[in-house]
């Protein structure tokens, strides 16, 4: 099965499709453990970005056809809006208008290393002072994203 098979226009099974989502992650990252469960794919683990001091332990929940939520688990990180963070510790990973995320859109292959990304930066951002040095959107967090679940710090 390849990504186009859920590019087409008619219904898909989401518990096929996460199924299929799992296996993609598990074949190209051994650090994680994904279930299928509720048709909500869950993958936790433990990452080391090369270069980086600090082991993070992270986890992923997918709805088919939703953006994942991603969360750092460990180490206790506080939740910031400089840091890219909502108060629920998930991260803001992408500038939705930038890539709408849909049922064509593979984890291993965009999630999963945003979420690596994540991690260099903010070990950076811990080194050089409090600046963040990733690529931030145009407006960074808007207005109803603050007022909704993100700490003004």
């Amino acid at each position: 099965m390849s990504s186009q098979f859920f590019n087409s226009k008619r219904p898909y099974n989401k518990y096929s499709h996460l199924c299929y989502q799992k296996e993609l992650i598990e074949k190209e990252y051994d650090f994680l453990d994904c279930r299928v469960i509720s048709n909500v794919l869950t993958c936790t683990g433990s990452i080391q970005p090369e270069n980086c001091t600090g082991i993070y332990k992270v986890k992923i929940e997918c709805v088919a056809g939703l953006e994942p939520k991603t969360t750092i688990l460990t180490p206790e990180i506080e939740p910031s809006v400089k840091i890219h963070m909502y108060k629920d510790h998930s991260l803001c990973l992408h500038y939705p208008p930038d890539m709408k995320w849909g049922v064509q859109k593979m984890i291993y292959k965009y999630t999963i290393p945003w979420i690596s990304e994540w991690i260099i930066f903010y070990e950076l951002y811990l080194v050089n002072g409090g600046k963040w040095l990733g690529k931030e959107s145009p407006t960074h967090i808007t207005e109803r994203d603050k007022n909704k679940n993100i700490d003004n710090n």
